[in-house]
């Protein structure tokens, strides 16, 4: 048995603990199993081999699996041969097979490595699962065998070129850089380290190439072959070639013919493909900006005009630089239509850029481009060294230039993956009836399935065309930039990236007002929505009951806090005593309107709504009588758990004060203090207070509540009925 422990207590205090707790334990000094003695045996019946799965999802995906069982090679975890051979293969640069696969509009991304999915099923003693993955496109599944032979191509032409030192080296020094700035050290990965690597290798073992071991990744190349590999393809409308009735709905098995597995043997590569190029954004000396004694400890604003403000705050402890903009569309998204161009015109962005950036996110770059969270703009959010980072962020103002310019398949097999992407979330029942409940409480709000009957029905290639225009013409940039960089550099990114942009009729950054339901008192019962799960399969219930308590301060923030934190663990054991597992309660802050959710998932078969609802009811009003009881002479410490629970961990790692501080810009609330103010506010609760607080927002006849019933049946829902009905609540409730 191994053990890791983590916690922000001093050494020696740790080591004090596992010492009390474990040191009793007698150990009985038996090696552990290795399984050596089947290392000459077949775990799997490879007489199935080389067959065609066809699987027909319940999710809209569309998946191509080639996967092979290969010997384990635990013993040369220090040279990573299939780590080599993984980063090439699923290389997304230019002359990469994710690139020809892409450009051919076959595919939308390629994965490769080792199953590992932490219950060493895949990757142990005994075998290696060993796959590439493809996230085809509907073309990409019409193109099929052309998908397989420049599988087959490329491995080919790795396998001709054998393994290279100067790619090894590369891949040495990233490891490197990564293991040292980037990785978090997980005590379940350090754990199962500790039953793989011997002791010098606890932490780098699972992360480093140490050793350049060119026999061991020939050797792995050369299992990679077309006779001892299955092939599965996933995807809701396969056409499925099986007379077997009871299977027919799910899925097929084929053998593949004798000479596809000859011409794979013998294919020769493209000439499209070749091995990675040299990483331009790998980086070999590394520097600290000086320490100023002036530096503040949040934010400051360093530049302001009317069309752009800059927030700054460097670090000198860390070489990681962060740059995030919000860029606001001066042109308000105010239809369902006008949100689902905003959402292709990120994704489209994004598809652009994969080839281009991947040589910077090998390297430990990251960069992510998604729609605000009111949905006014887009965010870009990027961070790396700050050497290359004014680089990266050209390249991504290239591409929203050229935007408009794009191609109309491209915008077909991107429209294909949204629209894909859209009906996967509202199948899922926790994203509709939250859906549902922002559906109601604020406007405007635009569902998926909103945006998924837009985007199918009303949207075309002149459409998108048009809206990158507008898009792109007039803009308002708001962006906050922190870490191993110069004020002064700060400010001629943040120009430089504008002037590139080329754009010049910018306007003011004004908020678009989102409005809030108000859920009166009075009219409570009034707040009562039940429907059908749009989802036809799931055969689960749920109830939300959603309580308003108003606008949002640090006070009343400090307060719903500390009781859900108590709340949390009656309510999941009290319904587990009757058989109801799945129960939670959260907090939510929607546009500084302050409230909290208790949500049930219920077996439609095993349990009324009248009944759960007598439940959560019946809750609260034994909460309020015991909540007193129970903080009598606890308070201090239940405040004292709630403030470390909330303590913010920035020291250690700058990418969660980042996020804060963002927030905090995105929201246009700029409390940058707002930890230490909550901690204040914990500090000075009290029992009088709490249960005010409880009385006057929480107690039995003062609720302001919306009540959601969701109801699960396995038989047909049409899809149509659900649009309709989301579209009519527009007209029922009153807004702030």
């Amino acid at each position: 048995m191994m053990l890791t422990i983590q916690a922000r207590l001093p050494l020696d205090t740790l080591e004090k603990y596992v010492t009390d707790s474990f040191a009793g334990i007698v150990s009985n000094w038996l090696s552990f199993d290795t399984f050596t003695e089947f290392e000459k045996d077949q775990f799997f019946d490879t007489v199935v081999f080389k067959n065609m799965y066809k699987i027909r999802s319940i999710k809209d995906i569309n998946q191509l699996h080639v996967i092979w069982i290969l010997p384990s090679k635990f013993n040369q975890y220090r040279s990573k041969p299939f780590k080599y051979i993984s980063s090439i293969i699923e290389n997304k640069g230019s002359g990469s097979l994710n690139s020809y696969l892409r450009r051919k509009m076959w595919a939308l991304d390629l994965f490769c490595g080792i199953c590992d999915n932490d219950n060493g099923f895949g990757y142990n003693s005994m075998y290696v699962l060993f796959e590439i993955i493809v996230e085809l496109s509907r073309e990409g599944q019409q193109h099929l065998s052309d998908v397989l032979d420049a599988i087959f191509s490329f491995i080919k032409l790795v396998k001709r070129i054998g393994p290279q030192e100067w790619i090894y080296n590369e891949f040495y020094k990233i490891g490197k850089n990564n293991f040292r700035f980037f990785n978090k050290h997980d005590v379940f990965d350090l754990c199962k380290s500790m039953h793989f690597y011997s002791s010098r290798d606890y932490l780098t073992g699972k992360h480093n190439y140490s050793e350049y071991n060119p026999e061991a990744i020939q050797e792995c190349l050369n299992f990679l072959t077309p006779e001892t590999m299955n092939i599965m393809n996933f995807g809701n409308d396969l056409d499925l070639d099986t007379d077997a009735p009871c299977f027919k709905a799910y899925y097929s098995i084929t053998a593949l013919p004798k000479e596809r597995i000859e011409y794979w043997k013998f294919i020769e590569s493209l000439p499209d493909f070749n091995l990675p190029l040299f990483n331009a954004f790998l980086i070999d000396s590394i520097s600290l900006i000086s320490v100023s004694a002036e530096t503040s400890k949040y934010p400051v604003k360093v530049y302001h005009d009317k069309i752009l403000k800059i927030w700054y705050r460097p670090n000198f402890y860390c070489p990681m630089c962060h740059i995030n903009l919000h860029i606001v569309c001066s042109l308000k998204i105010t239809s369902p239509k006008d949100a689902a161009l905003l959402d292709m015109y990120c994704n489209v962005l994004k598809y652009l850029l994969i080839e281009e950036l991947h040589p910077a996110v090998t390297v430990g770059f990251d960069y992510d481009i998604d729609v605000s969270e009111e949905a006014i703009g887009i965010t870009i959010q990027m961070s790396g060294f700050g050497q290359k980072l004014p680089t990266l962020l050209m390249i991504i103002a290239k591409y929203i230039v050229d935007l408009a310019s794009v191609s109309k398949d491209l915008f077909e097999v991107i429209k294909t993956q949204q629209l894909r992407a859209y009906y996967n979330k509202f199948m899922e029942t926790k994203e509709f009836i939250k859906n549902v409940k922002l559906c109601i409480l604020k406007k405007p709000y635009y569902t998926y399935v909103h945006k998924y009957e837009y985007l199918y029905k009303y949207i075309n290639f002149e459409d998108f065309q048009g809206f990158v225009k507008s898009f792109n013409n007039f803009l308002s940039i708001e962006c906050l930039v922190q870490g191993n960089i110069m004020k002064g550099c700060t400010i001629g990114i943040i120009t430089s990236f504008i002037t590139r942009i080329n754009c010049f009729n910018f306007s003011n950054i004004t908020q678009q007002f989102i409005r809030v339901a108000v859920i009166s008192k009075l009219q409570s019962n009034y707040y009562k929505i039940k429907l059908k799960n749009i989802n036809r399969t799931c055969v689960d219930s749920v109830v939300t009951y959603y309580y308003q308590i108003g606008i949002a301060t640090i006070e009343s923030s400090a307060l719903i806090d500390l009781i859900l934190m108590i709340m949390k663990e009656w309510l999941i054991n009290e319904f587990r005593t009757i058989g109801i597992s799945n129960v939670s309660c959260d907090r939510t802050d929607i546009n500084k309107i302050l409230g909290f959710s208790i949500t049930v998932y219920i077996q439609e078969n095993k349990y009324t709504f009248e009944y759960v609802d007598y439940l959560i009811k019946n809750f609260l009003k034994s909460f309020r009588i015991k909540l007193p009881q129970f903080l009598e002479g606890k308070l201090d410490h239940v405040k004292e758990s709630l403030r470390i629970l909330k303590q913010s961990d920035d020291a250690q790692i700058l990418k969660n004060e980042v996020n804060r501080n963002w927030s905090e810009i995105t929201k246009q609330q700029y409390i940058f203090h707002r930890y230490e103010s909550e901690a204040l506010a914990i500090e000075n609760i009290n029992m009088y207070n709490l249960m005010k607080f409880f009385n006057e927002y929480i107690g039995p006849s003062l609720f302001k509540k919306l009540r959601i019933y969701v109801e699960g049946t396995p038989k047909e829902i049409a899809l149509s009925k659900q649009i309709t009905f989301l579209f009519e609540l527009w007209s029922k409730y009153s807004f702030l």
